[in-house]
């Protein structure tokens, strides 16, 4: 790491930093391109004409050793990226310079050396697996649930606005396949390679304490991380924690978080069908806290006009939203969720100057996804909703917080986990 620190003139926890942060972005960057099929044919594309077969992995530490090769691989990165990515270079560019406080210069650099050894490891991937571009985009989205487990919650909000990945993170994406005409004649793979299941600690899954990489540790980002943390990038990763913030009314969010966008989709997301099978105890348990009667309807309007027009109360204050809730392990809304998210967007548009931050909590997940990636995809698929309904995407920040039990809690004293929707006032 200090030398590619040095290499841009920047220091390396901020490098660090950054390089994390270019990893999330370049990722679900190719995830979304990678739900078209002119993105997924111009990605396995670009692999095999740019011969990334990921050798240059193997001496990577005599690569960076030398300033003309590592000068070679930010042009050639940042010129993939551009037609990967079109017209989102300077975007990415000024977001990560935000994120990690580095010049704009040093981003763009770090932007173009990153993407050469992402798509260095693509290349591996493709060509020890034989996969096609069917069976390169389908490995891509293998690691969409742990995509949304491991950004850290300071970055994942701009992150997802300023790249698009509205349906990628709701779950309501996948990756496109090529029509059988565009398929090549050789016989190579179409389908994602066999993994195990991604396993996180059970007893507590609402964030990590682990830096970017650490915790990706099969798949594609298995092998960057080796490529990367084995030189430099373990140095100094960054530690995010759910366990770090309160559960409660302590969560801090400026209006800073919430950035610029000239490249957002806002994309409708379509509900998931619930489980076929929920046992009555559970839908007996989210149905206690899930029911919101037409007789509440206005309910939030009268809580929060009062406070919204009085300006010597402060921003930050908490809002529940009981009318929203979800079908046991699914993103499937009651029948009365719809009135709630209509009363609220209301209330945004009667005050055009308030924005607000979604915080998501959930202990049903089931199957594979944790109680954090649930509740994170249900707080995503409320701002879609308001996006839909002609609210700036600015305006709204989202983020999951799993079980909303601390992961380094060691007081012993019971604490119950939550499932809920809560609105916290950014700006009023």
């Amino acid at each position: 790491m200090s030398r590619i620190a040095t290499y841009i003139d920047e220091p390396i926890e901020k490098t660090s930093k950054a390089v994390d942060g270019l990893v999330y972005t370049i990722v679900g960057g190719l995830m979304k391109r990678t739900t078209s099929e002119i993105g997924v044919n111009q990605l396995f594309n670009h692999i095999q004409k740019g011969r990334y077969d990921g050798t240059p992995l193997d001496n990577l530490a005599t690569v960076l050793r030398d300033p003309a090769h590592t000068n070679m691989l930010i042009t050639q990165g940042n010129d993939v990226i551009s037609h990967l990515l079109p017209a989102m270079k300077s975007s990415i560019g000024s977001m990560i310079s935000g994120y990690a406080n580095i010049r704009n210069s040093s981003a763009i650099s770090l932007l173009g050396l990153t993407t050469t050894i992402v798509l260095q490891v693509l290349g591996k991937q493709v060509k020890e697996q034989k996969l096609d571009a069917d069976g390169l985009a389908a490995t891509l989205f293998t690691e969409r649930e742990s995509f949304v487990n491991i950004v850290p919650e300071s970055f994942m909000p701009q992150l997802v606005d300023k790249v698009g990945l509205h349906q990628i993170v709701a779950g309501a994406a996948g990756p496109a396949r090529r029509t059988p005409a565009e398929a090549p004649g050789k016989p190579v793979a179409t389908a994602a390679p066999v993994r195990p299941t991604i396993a996180y600690d059970a007893a507590d899954d609402s964030d990590s304490d682990n830096g970017a990489l650490t915790k990706w540790g099969v798949g594609i980002l298995f092998a960057l991380a080796l490529a990367f943390g084995g030189y430099y990038l373990y140095q100094n990763t960054q530690k995010y924690s759910d366990g770090q913030e309160e559960t409660s009314d302590l969560a801090t969010v400026t209006s800073d978080t919430i950035q610029a966008d000239t490249v957002t989709r806002s994309l409708a997301v379509p509900k998931e069908q619930p489980a076929a099978t929920t046992p009555k105890s559970a839908t007996t348990a989210i149905a206690a806290t899930a029911t919101a009667t037409p007789a509440a309807a206005g309910s939030l309007t009268r809580e929060m006009t009062p406070y919204l027009t009085n300006p010597t109360l402060p921003k930050g204050r908490f809002f529940a939203l009981p009318g929203i809730a979800f079908q046991p392990g699914s993103l499937s809304m009651t029948a009365t969720s719809q009135a709630s998210i209509n009363e609220l967007s209301t209330l945004l548009k009667t005050y055009p100057q308030l924005q607000i931050q979604l915080v998501g909590y959930a202990n049903d997940a089931q199957g594979g996804t944790t109680n954090k990636g649930l509740s994170f995809k249900r707080v995503n698929l409320i701002k879609q909703q308001l996006i839909t309904s002609g609210i700036n995407f600015q305006r709204v920040d989202a983020i999951g917080r799993g079980t909303g039990v601390m992961r380094n809690d060691t007081s012993r004293v019971p604490k119950p986990s939550m499932r809920k929707i809560v609105m916290r006032v950014v700006v009023k």
